[in-house]
């Protein structure tokens, strides 16, 4: 998604305001089928994995929509697949989740398993930005094998999870009613206040994503080469900050260890300020700082909501992992939707064009949105996390009660 916007701009002539709006309105499709999947889910009409199956092959056959199919004129083509790409992502990514918390009760153990699945997701990320990077490969032929390589790996990986992976599921307690559900998360006092800071985190995390490849290309003056070399440094620092993050999050408490990762990033950030057209290296080394950060932001939000679906199972005696877990890729979704419409829609009646050199205004407003958001953004949510009190003891508790 990093990448789509200036895709569909540079690649396929559309305007930088019709992406926005495009991506906005299959997003609310998106975010509509994020609580309708969790609850599903939890009803246990069927078992995990056939969401799992029906939701990788929708989303295999819309990338390869997206991205390998070409001549692409027709502003609906992009609704329609990118629909169908977020619903097919949403029916694989919640039961996934969901078989993940009924793997493992331990509280750093969660995060150790949150850990190695962001591992490899971002070794992947990795591989397929790197490998093509040693090659004279433009924009496009790059993601054209980003998609094939995702599609193989993606079988694969489909396959084996299907076969070697339990699902572990525990029968609820309860009759799961949908209103019911969203009630009782009202009451639920932790939901509540990690709720506020994914919120604001994910905004933080989204504005500088839409904006990438625009402010490598129209602030700094890079090209095709810099964005690949960039990325590719920043996940190569993201997969190092995976581990680091876990073993500290032992030693120091995850609320701890995710506060220090927002400061930190926010900290950086403001290296973007001093920055001047061709200052590459500059960027790169501010990249791998923030990506390092970035591990953190990955590992510990579902470890957290892990813990917090225990307390929500004591408290009311219904195990909604899935609809717990559809909330964080909700507000993910949700930001994105609210940034796209605000940033391309604001770019639009600046007049940006791909075509042509690029106004004042415009360059101000991709420089403040890419940097200057997140930083106050960053800097909330480590404030508002301050609130989350729920420990390791604490959980312990907890867990000999619902599971003894």
């Amino acid at each position: 998604m990093i990448m789509l916007p200036a895709f569909f701009a540079e690649v396929h002539g559309f305007k930088i305001s019709v992406i926005g709006i495009l991506i906005f309105l299959s997003k609310i499709v998106d975010i509509i089928t994020d609580p309708l999947m969790g609850w599903l889910n939890d009803k246990n009409f069927f078992p995990r994995k056939v969401y799992l199956l029906i939701g990788g092959i929708l989303s295999g056959l819309a990338l390869t929509q997206l991205f390998l199919k070409q001549d692409v004129d027709q502003e609906i083509f992009l609704l329609v697949w990118l629909s169908i790409l977020y619903i097919g992502w949403t029916m694989f990514q919640i039961p996934y989740l969901s078989i993940g918390y009924d793997l493992e009760k331990n509280y750093f153990l969660r995060t150790k398993l949150s850990a190695t699945r962001e591992f490899f997701i971002l070794l992947g990320l990795f591989c397929s930005l790197g490998i093509p990077m040693f090659f004279s490969i433009s924009n496009e032929k790059l993601l054209e094998n980003i998609v094939i390589i995702a599609l193989l790996f993606g079988l694969m990986g489909l396959i084996l999870f299907c076969s070697l992976i339990p699902e572990n599921r525990r029968t609820n307690e309860k009759k799961i009613k949908f209103k019911k559900v969203f009630k009782n998360l009202r009451k639920n006092i932790y939901f509540s206040k990690i709720f506020f800071v994914l919120v604001v985190n994910n905004l933080a995390n989204v504005f500088p994503m839409v904006l990438f490849a625009f402010f490598i290309t129209y602030v700094l003056g890079g090209d095709d080469s810099n964005r690949q070399t960039t990325l590719f440094f920043y996940f190569l620092f993201a997969i190092i900050g995976v581990p680091f993050w876990t073993i500290i999050s032992k030693k120091y408490g995850k609320k701890e260890v995710w506060s220090i990762s927002l400061f930190l990033s926010a900290m950086f950030f403001l290296l973007v300020f001093f920055l001047e057209n061709g200052n590459f290296l500059f960027f790169i080394i501010i990249s791998c700082i923030t990506g390092f950060c970035l591990g953190a932001d990955l590992i510990i939000p579902p470890s957290i909501q892990a813990d917090i679906t225990d307390w929500h199972r004591s408290k009311f005696s219904e195990d909604i992992s899935g609809v717990l877990f559809s909330i964080i890729t909700f507000l993910n979704k949700f930001a994105f939707a609210v940034v796209s419409i605000f940033v391309f829609g604001i770019m639009g009646v600046l007049d940006f064009d791909t075509d042509g050199e690029i106004n004042a205004n415009v360059r101000l407003f991709i420089i403040i949105s890419y940097a200057l958001a997140p930083i106050l953004l960053k800097l909330l949510a480590a404030y508002l996390l301050i609130n989350f009190k729920l420990k390791e003891n604490e959980l312990q508790k907890i867990q000999k009660k619902i599971y003894c």
